[in-house]
């Protein structure tokens, strides 16, 4: 140290340093809490405590120094001195505090180490004596790097959320860069006494010096004080302010309607229980570990014996270190009553304290008593239902049964009669054609009333064809206007849009025959009926039952009596009828029902007593027409004699069918199943064409031989017959079969053109390599 500095003033240098370092520092320990004005505000506070105590110390100790003749300082340069000192400083901490980066730091503490050593040359500058001061290069370098270091370790420590300890320690290290760098700074000043002189009277003398540095260090003290009382006054705000807040999670903890549980992991020591566990459990809960409580005594599986502590949800959270639940835990209360806890359990981590787990709970013991007596009235209803559909379905089984009784027994009553009159007089040629003629009439009424059935049940195999539905209605237009009669008036409106849908052209003109009858029915004498169809885009859900698309919308609309609700509830229902005996089935509206559903659409009907009834029938279009093949050839009736295997479960009906083939020129091998057919496919006969009946008893039916006929002789000509054949025959066209159809009952006829459409161009070409078996 420089020999010209007094002891005394040294060390009240140091203690003015290291005093106002820590002042500074711990106001800026503030800036991080607050933001705005206040944030500001303690920027300012610092860097004016800092540059006060920069100030303070470099003239404390320059009363202590002594050059060897008089000393007065010069007043401009000294204030700018201060204003240096806290410019620099402040502007140092308002940089460090932006950002806790290491680069903004480094250079907030050469600004502020660069401070210092302004400060300490500008203050040497208003020094005003009579002998001559020089200063050393090398010693003005030294004081700079060491003021800058002790600045940056003193900024990157008041930083961090440090100790009071580590505050002290950054508080020195600030101190240093004061003091060291101003020590460090007088070693390289030289004094020249050879040219000593008297001094002006001007400047500031010491004793005011020391006045102006006392003001300053008092400043320090008092920033400290109010520093020391808004600590005291915030922790005791923050104080209440967490008890308050403690009060009030306890308040809502206790009043919550589930029980709560904090547990120290992995000890099992409880830290908090609210009021609801302690009721929903019936025991108190003391502090110990859970499971080494009269807790633990009531933790039951589903049979009542007591489970383990790892079987807990509380315990395998804890284990596991991870959320467990919701899940079901039973508990055994100390009255003996079992209930049953919806327990969830979740490790919670609070900073560097223990780890901690939450378990919640609940009584669901009500709940789930519900639960289950609400699945038993769902089931009861359920089986209500069932048993009330069933009764329904029995009770339309009765009207079916009856209905179909009735009819059939009027048809077997001709066909029987007929034929016992022939049978009894066989030499009467007229009356035996004649009576025939009406046996046969009969039979067929029977046909279409099955068929009608079918239709109904939604079984009746389709022929779908693409056909546009108006050039349909205006080709039976005739027939429409037959049924109506001449007392009605028909009126077609239909729309000029092509309306091409894939329907059975024979099933939609029986549909449309009986919509026009039954309007007929229901309209007096020079009444009208409107037939009216449109194109329409219908959403989802516009229309029950039907997806959204584009549909055909056909309307049949008359002014007759209408209907009221009851009436309407029952218009589809098989042999339901509001016409007089004799002059209705109950089948008409059945069989519109049954097709335009399995066609896909859909039928509404709207009606009212005395304002007539409208039927809506939608059905789905978009299908495109075919291309116009050209004409076949006539088919001619050809001499040739097949060899038919005829596959029939019913002797009667085989052996009808075995004359019909035997009028017709043919030979005919018969088995009675499909397991009969296989042989003789099997064996050497020859067979050129193989009939045979859909459904048939046994595992096989005649689909699945016709799949096995052209396997075993390939490019056999194949006919299927069934009088139903519902699912079995969709599902062979489904599955890729292309065989030909023919429907019971038909006559010698229709059996003639259907083996004859069997023969194409050039068949006798192709009979002779399936005449045998390939395997």
């Amino acid at each position: 140290m420089h020999a010209a500095h007094h002891p005394i003033f040294v060390v009240l240098s140091i203690l003015t340093a290291w005093f106002g370092s820590w002042t500074a520092l711990d106001l800026f320990r503030r800036v991080r809490a607050h933001g705005g004005a206040w944030r500001v505000a303690w920027i300012a506070a610092a860097g004016i405590a800092m540059g006060l105590s920069i100030w303070s110390m470099h003239f404390i100790a320059m009363l202590g120094f002594d050059p060897g003749g008089e000393v007065r300082y010069e007043i401009g340069l000294t204030l700018l001195s201060l204003g240096l000192a806290i410019a620099t400083t402040a502007f140092a901490f308002f940089f460090a505090s932006r950002h806790r980066s290491l680069h903004r730091q480094v250079f907030a503490g050469v600004t502020m180490g660069a401070g210092i050593c302004t400060m300490h040359y500008v203050g040497m500058a208003a020094l005003i004596t009579g002998v001559v001061l020089t200063y050393e290069p090398v010693y003005a370098v030294l004081a700079f790097i060491v003021a800058v270091s002790a600045s940056t370790g003193a900024l990157m420590m008041a930083a961090k959320n440090t100790t009071g300890a580590q505050r002290a320690l950054g508080a020195c290290a600030l101190g240093f860069a004061i003091v060291g760098m101003h020590y460090s700074a007088m070693l390289g000043v030289q004094i020249d006494a050879s040219s000593l002189h008297d001094i002006e009277p001007a400047g500031i003398d010491s004793i005011v010096l020391a006045i102006g540095v006392a003001a300053g260090t008092f400043f320090i003290l008092l920033l400290t004080l109010i520093a020391a009382l808004h600590d005291r006054r915030v922790e005791a705000l923050a104080l209440r302010a967490a008890l308050q807040s403690e009060q009030q999670l306890r308040a809502v903890l206790d009043n919550l309607p589930i029980g709560v549980l904090v547990a120290a992991s992995p000890a099992g020591e409880v830290r908090f229980a609210n009021a609801e566990a302690e009721r929903l459990l019936g025991r108190p809960i003391a502090s110990q570990a859970i499971w080494d409580q009269q807790i633990a005594d009531g933790v039951v599986d589903q049979t009542g014996n007591q489970l383990l502590p790892r079987e807990y949800v509380l315990y395998k959270a804890m284990a596991e270190n991870r959320r467990v639940g919701p899940q079901l835990q039973s508990y055994r209360r100390p009255d003996g009553a079992v209930v049953q806890f919806e327990t969830t359990a979740a490790p919670v981590q609070a900073g560097d304290q223990e780890r901690l787990t939450v378990a919640a709970f609940q009584d669901v013991t009500a709940k789930l008593v519900a639960e289950h007596r609400a699945a038993e009235a769902i089931a009861a209803k359920s089986d209500a239902e069932a048993a009330l559909m069933h009764a329904q379905r029995l009770d339309a089984i009765g009207r079916l049964t009856g209905g179909v009784a009735h009819d059939f027994n009027n048809l077997l009553t001709v066909v029987i009669g007929a034929l016992d009159v022939i049978l009894k007089h066989p030499e009467n040629a007229a009356r035996r054609k004649r009576l025939g003629e009406a046996a046969l009439a009969a039979a067929r009424r029977g046909e279409r009333l099955t068929a009608q059935l079918l239709a109904f049940a939604r079984r009746q195999p389709l022929q779908p064809q693409a056909c546009d539905l108006n050039v349909l209605i205006r080709e039976c237009e005739p027939l429409l206007k037959r049924a109506t009669g001449e007392s009605i008036s028909l009126v077609l409106r239909l729309c000029s849009d092509e309306a091409v849908a894939l329907i059975d052209p024979a099933q939609f003109e029986a549909s449309m025959l009986n919509l026009l009858v039954n309007a007929t029915d229901a309209s007096a004498a020079g009444g009208e009926i409107v037939v009216q169809t449109q194109v329409v885009e219908l959403s989802s859900a516009e229309v029950s039952n039907l997806p959204a698309g584009r549909y055909l919308q056909l309307t049949v609309a008359d002014r007759g009596e209408g209907m009221n609700e009851a009436v309407m509830s029952r218009i589809f229902e098989p042999f339901f009828t509001t016409k007089s005996p004799g002059k209705g089935t109950g089948l008409g509206l059945s069989q519109v029902y049954g097709f335009v559903r399995q066609s896909g659409g859909e039928v509404q009907v709207r009606s009212a007593p005395g304002a007539g009834t409208t039927f809506s029938v939608y059905v789905p279009i978009g299908a495109s027409l075919p291309v116009p093949e050209a004409p076949e050839p006539a088919i001619e009736s050809s001499g040739d004699t097949w060899n038919i295997l005829l596959t029939e479960d019913d002797p009667s009906v085989a052996g009808i069918v075995e004359v019909m083939l035997a009028d017709l020129g043919h030979r005919v091998v018969r088995a009675e199943n499909a397991e009969e057919a296989l042989r003789v496919l099997q064996s050497d006969v020859r067979i050129d064409v193989l009939v045979s009946d859909v459904v048939m008893p046994g595992d096989m039916n005649g689909v699945a031989l016709a799949k096995r006929a052209e396997q075993l002789r390939p490019g056999i000509k194949i006919l299927l017959s069934s009088g139903y054949a519902g699912e079995t025959l969709e599902e062979s066209l489904a599955h890729g079969g292309d065989w030909p159809f023919l429907r019971k009952p038909y006559l010698a006829t229709e059996l003639a053109e259907a083996l004859a459409r069997l023969r194409g161009p050039g068949s006798d070409d192709h009979f002779e390599h399936r005449m045998l078996p390939t395997g």
